[in-house]
């Protein structure tokens, strides 16, 4: 018996993988570009995409699957050795492997044309870069579902572009910067409505895919989408923690950095810290003062003046300062009146929050007038932000100085109606990471 036959057949399998991946080391070709080179030498109708045969590589090089005679023969060809001798482990490659030399000169030559191939033009670069931008300002005022498709949808194609084939460096540097933007994007609209799991897992591939550009802008907007997903899971020492740290990451002139500190300043507030939240506060304010500090038109990280006072807002709220509130109010409506661009999250967040001031001075006449237009808000932008805020006013309504007020049980009333309407409540499409 051949030292070949007393092996069982996982041990041959796992034998004949290990002979696989050196002889494409010996190459020196990714799994990729050997599942191409398998797909232009198969026969038939019947091939496989990239994707599947790259799986198959790594079933077989893992000894984890038998491989049928179709591939054996593909095998042998790509690698000009006879089938009979690079299926036999027992038997040295030596005896029929084809010589692999090369003159130094011919060596460079072929590195520069290995660094030169690229499934993926500049231009198409270009493009993905401007749809994520296009992205980050629909998130600010289009539906969150129709935008979470879009991106989902964009997002497919630079995986695609990814895993199809390879790229020059830069090109996957570039690739793998807009994915941590969109990824982040779709962590952030996946947990407006609800979905914090999905928030949760999107955020991790962004991180991901940040780390590995090594991008500390990449890696300063992650953190934010991900400090918002534990902020609305109730993790507030976490949030802050995520936040800060994003703070301190991104440059001075960074997107994004005004939004990290008054995430902090939130999650602080929950967390029962006002004192740290005002500090965190005072950052925000600093960073947005400072000389050269990114453009703070309306988009996912941005943060104008109006959307900082709804922060400034919630820490008055911690602090049981209704009149601080109001304050915020008042400098959120300046803001708009002196050319803020207008923000549906951002203005329901602040009539929400003037509604909040009112009940708790004993004022619900003046809490309905602030929520009536937002009753009127349509139900594919009532994000589980807004309906969270709602869930506030009402659930201050229930104290005892309501107890018997037909105004406020009105208004409890219609808060649960628009409750109804919720977007957590609507099937959501976003596929999973793979």
């Amino acid at each position: 018996m051949t030292p070949d036959e007393k092996r069982t057949p996982e041990e041959r399998r796992r034998a004949i993988g290990e002979r696989l991946r050196t002889e494409r080391r010996r190459h020196g070709w990714l799994k990729p570009e050997t599942a191409q080179r398998l797909r232009d030498v198969l026969t038939g109708s019947q091939r496989p995409d990239l994707d599947t045969l790259v799986s198959y590589i790594k079933r077989w090089e893992a000894g984890r699957s038998g491989i049928s005679e179709r591939y054996r023969a593909a095998y042998a060809e790509i690698y000009g050795l006879p089938e009979d001798l690079l299926f036999d482990v027992s038997r040295s490659l030596e005896q029929g492997a084809r010589p692999v030399q090369s003159s130094p000169a011919e060596d460079v030559v072929e590195l520069a044309a290995w660094l030169e191939q690229s499934n993926v033009g500049d231009g198409v670069i270009g493009y993905l870069e401007t749809a994520t931008r296009r992205l980050t300002f629909d998130y600010a005022r289009q539906p969150p579902l129709t935008v979470l498709e879009e991106a989902t949808a964009l997002q497919a194609k630079v995986t695609r572009i990814l895993r199809s084939g390879r790229q020059r460096i830069a090109q996957t540097q570039a690739l793998l910067t807009i994915s941590a933007e969109l990824l982040a994007v779709i962590s952030l609209l996946a947990g407006d409505v609800g979905r914090c799991r999905l928030a949760d897992v999107y955020g991790y591939a962004a991180w991901m895919c940040a780390d590995e550009t090594d991008s500390d802008t990449a890696r300063a907007l992650v953190l934010c989408a991900q400090s918002k997903t534990a902020r609305w899971e109730g993790r507030f020492r976490d949030a802050a923690a995520l936040a800060r740290r994003g703070f301190e990451l991104a440059p001075a002139t960074a997107r994004g950095r005004v939004l990290l500190a008054v995430s902090e300043a939130t999650a602080l507030q929950s967390s029962g810290d006002v004192a740290a939240a005002r500090e965190a506060l005072a950052r925000a304010q600093a960073a947005a003062d400072a000389p050269g500090a990114a453009d703070q038109s309306a988009d996912a990280w941005s943060c104008p003046r109006a959307r900082q006072e709804t922060y400034a807002l919630q820490v008055g709220l911690g602090a049981r300062d209704p009149a601080a509130m109001l304050r915020s109010v008042q400098a959120a409506d300046d803001a708009w009146a002196d050319g803020d661009q207008w923000v549906y999250g951002t203005w329901a967040q602040v009539r929400i929050g003037a509604a909040l001031a009112h009940v708790m001075t004993g004022d619900p006449e003046g809490a309905t007038a602030e929520l009536e237009p937002v009753f009127a808000l349509g139900d594919d932008y009532r994000v589980v932000t807004i309906i969270g805020r709602m869930s506030e006013v009402g659930q201050r309504l229930k104290h005892s100085r309501y107890g018997r007020d037909p105004r406020a049980a009105e208004l409890r009333d219609r808060i649960r109606a628009f409750q109804a309407g919720s977007l957590e409540r609507k099937a959501v499409t976003a596929p999973e990471v793979s």
